[in-house]
């Protein structure tokens, strides 16, 4: 998909707050759309399209933006996903109901507590009907929490002693998982942050260091290269659908692309002879150059210079499962969960677990057992840090004494001497 998102403000007057403007780009089309935001030229970089750091509160102007960018993207993908081109006329209006701002009036009453305020954010919000249905499964929880400990939530309430009593709550009455937990916090910490932005309130309790996300470290799989090369060499040609979604997929195991990036790749974003991959990934913004692998070569050529028609996200999810069932990666994973507190292991088999994301974990996880240097794959998949980065990847215990054991450290090979100048 050839497009890009930027704004821009609407003939500036440098004495009155100026109207941002959405602006959608598809080659030399364009889609421009008023966000309802309004903000000063000097608080504006033109450079940056953002709102100034010297600007009062600029991170919340900044994050709706950002929320309008996203939410512009993903109409987009809905809309190539549904045509399989782009319509600029039809895309015109399912954007304009996207993005179209919300009459305000000072009329408008402040909500009478947290949780009526929940429901107003769901009557009212432009979000994607899983984002409402997360926030309706808040709402619920909220609500029986606030029966259970028969305290009506204002926005005043939420501080630290209600988020003890929430995890507390949430742990030993409910019996969530860590994880879960930690979506709840995350949702809480998002409804206040929008109360916040509207003026219901200021409170900040919640944006203390000590109001963090409980959370567990995912366990989560990737596919070695013998499973990748399975994959390839499975004959689908009875199946057109699995055999599509088999070559996207193995695109994003070899090119470390998240699958809104991989919906985007059209035949002028691989240069130098076929041999590269340049694209600017959507989440971050940053132009990658990708060496392209001999698999993803192929892939393109079965194509004829370009990739397979993609589908949706929860869609392609379930069919990579089919997909993993028929190559039979049938490895027993043992999983460790927590749940009401308590630890306890679960065993799947491995094709239940691989997702659209399983593509980018691989793509880093090989590389890095391949000896292929940190700072190279980060430069493709964007992680700023070691730290970040080691978290990313998903290696065992045994997987990393293999590789220990070649060091020079572990052998009879000579470490190079540290010359000491004085």
């Amino acid at each position: 998909m050839a497009g890009s998102v930027s704004f821009k403000l609407r003939k500036p007057n440098e004495k009155t707050e100026t109207p941002v403007n959405v602006v959608f780009y598809y080659y030399d089309k364009q889609i421009l759309l008023s966000t309802g935001e309004r903000i000063k030229p000097k608080n504006w970089n033109p450079k940056t399209h953002k709102a100034r750091e010297t600007q009062k509160d600029y991170k919340n102007f900044n994050t709706r933006l950002e929320n309008i960018k996203g939410d512009v993207m993903n109409t987009v993908r809905d809309h190539l996903s549904t045509n399989g081109k782009v319509f600029l006329d039809i895309l015109k209006k399912e954007l304009a109901e996207v993005v179209k701002p919300k009459p305000q009036t000072e009329q408008e009453q402040k909500p009478k507590n947290l949780i009526d305020f929940v429901q107003r954010l769901i009557d009212t919000t432009d979000k994607k009907p899983n984002t409402k249905k997360s926030y309706r499964s808040a709402k619920t929880v909220l609500e029986g929490y606030q029966d259970h400990s028969k305290k009506v939530l204002t926005f005043e309430s939420v501080d630290l002693d209600f988020y003890f009593d929430f995890i507390d709550y949430l742990t030993n009455v409910k019996k969530f998982s860590k994880n879960t937990i930690g979506d709840n916090i995350k949702k809480v910490k998002a409804f206040m942050n929008h109360a916040l932005d509207k003026g219901y309130t200021d409170n900040r309790a919640h944006q203390s260091r000590k109001f963090n996300k409980p959370e567990e470290t995912a366990e989560t799989i990737y596919l070695n290269d013998d499973e990748l090369k399975t994959l390839y060499e499975k004959d689908l040609t009875d199946n057109k659908k699995l055999d599509r979604v088999r070559d996207l997929f193995l695109i994003g195991c070899y090119t470390g692309l998240r699958f809104s990036d991989l919906t985007q790749l059209t035949p002028d974003k691989f240069i130098k002879n076929g041999t590269q991959l340049r694209v600017k990934t959507i989440k971050t913004g940053e132009m990658v150059v990708i060496p392209l692998h001999w698999i993803v070569k192929e892939i393109l050529k079965k194509y004829n210079g370009t990739t397979p028609r993609p589908i949706s996200n929860q869609k392609m999810n379930v069919y990579l499962k089919e997909l993993g069932e028929k190559a039979a990666l049938n490895e027993k994973i043992i999983l460790n969960r927590t749940k009401g507190g308590l630890s306890y292991d679960q065993t799947k088999e491995k094709y239940t677990l691989i997702t659209v994301h399983t593509a980018r974990r691989s793509f880093a996880t090989n590389m890095y057992l391949a000896e292929v240097p940190t700072i190279s794959i980060m430069k493709i998949t964007g992680h700023k840090t070691d730290t970040a980065f080691m978290k990313y990847i998903k290696i065992t215990q045994e997987q990393n004494a293999d590789k220990l054991s070649v060091h020079p450290y572990f052998t009879k090979s000579p470490l190079k001497k540290v010359v000491n100048h004085k």
